[in-house]
């Protein structure tokens, strides 16, 4: 019971923020809106969510090329294919259950692969905090490229949270206190469990997350892994942009744009589990800075969106059926795919 109640509270709040953006999205809407919006979906271009799928492919690809660049300096040397598969049902896994995805990426490929759970989660970890790193670069570069629409955008944001945080400043630096207090006190309480056999398995855990994570200091090939990078997020920008063109108000937005849509669309998905409601609403707004209206901009975060989550549920069960193939086939031979 204890553990299921923490379980309840964390999707409990994650799909409850979903719900929040969902009817910040849709809360103004009359029926007059709806006709439009519904018009807006029924003149959309499908077909041209094609090369999107395209794009979005390519990328996946690109990140478990990526992946094992991580992995190989561990000792190991996963067919790149079977990385794939891992990446496609942790993002099949994160449409159902938030933040799942990682643990059943690991998960897949730790079976087939024979390699320690910990060390795939240190290496997804480097993987989080490099492009966390490029999500911000491509922000300050979106702000720079289209400082016309956004200068007066930010100026609104930032005095806003000046004012919350001026407001309600006692609350934040008490949370602050907290959470530094509690993170304080778990440190305290695995070094007085010198001994036992939960400190080992902490241990081992913390040196597996910590091998994962330093291997990106190990590359053989750091270009190579670099070159990867760029061709993933380039994947990311084209296929946002190209999906621009599924409908006929937004076909005439110019690639900056569509790096514009990627960062705030990105912000939406890690807001909310799998971007639900808060994606579509941070392309609307977005869009809102090119003067395409609210109701065209609710139908191109939504085609965006469920084109996203189509694509995921399409090749995410292409990539589980796979798996239980390769499975099979390596059982059957009594062999280790490495």
């Amino acid at each position: 019971m204890k553990k299921i109640i923490p379980l309840i509270l964390k999707y409990g709040i994650a799909f409850s923020i979903a719900a929040f953006f969902v009817w910040l999205s849709l809360k103004d809407i009359k029926e007059q809106d709806k006709h439009d919006i519904l018009q807006a979906l029924m003149r959309a271009k499908f077909l041209l969510l094609l090369p999107v799928f395209g794009l979005m492919l390519l990328s996946h690809i690109f990140r478990s090329l990526r992946w094992k660049q991580l992995i190989e300096p561990m000792g190991y040397k996963p067919p790149v294919f079977d990385l794939l598969c891992g990446v496609m049902l942790g993002y099949l896994a994160n449409q159902f259950i938030p933040r799942a995805g990682e643990i059943a990426r690991c998960t897949v490929v730790s079976k087939q692969q024979k390699i320690p759970v910990e060390k795939l989660i240190g290496t997804i970890l480097a993987e989080r905090a490099f492009d966390l790193l490029c999500l911000l670069l491509l922000s300050v570069s979106a702000f720079f490229l289209q400082y016309s629409y956004f200068s007066g955008y930010a100026a609104e944001i930032v005095g806003r949270l000046g004012a919350n945080l001026h407001k309600g400043g006692l609350k934040f630096w008490l949370t602050v206190t907290i959470i530094l207090a509690t993170m304080l006190i778990l440190v305290v309480f695995v070094k007085r469990m010198a001994g036992t056999k939960t400190k080992l398995l902490v241990v081992k855990i913390w040196k597996g997350l910590a091998e994962g994570f330093i291997s990106i200091k190990k590359l053989r090939h750091k270009w190579l892994f670099i070159l990867y990078t760029l061709a993933i997020w380039a994947c990311y920008i084209l296929s946002t942009w190209m999906g621009c063109f599924a409908l006929a108000e937004t076909q005439h937005l110019g690639i900056t744009a569509g790096v514009a849509l990627l960062v705030f669309g990105t912000f939406g998905i890690i807001v909310a589990p799998g971007g639900l409601g808060a994606y579509p609403y941070a392309i609307q707004k977005t869009l809102l800075l090119y003067n395409v209206s609210e109701n065209i901009g609710i139908a191109s975060g939504w085609l965006l969106m469920l084109a996203q989550v189509a694509f995921v549920l399409i090749f995410g069960t292409l990539a589980y059926f796979a798996v239980e193939y390769r499975n099979r086939q390596y059982e059957k031979h009594g062999i280790s795919s490495t």
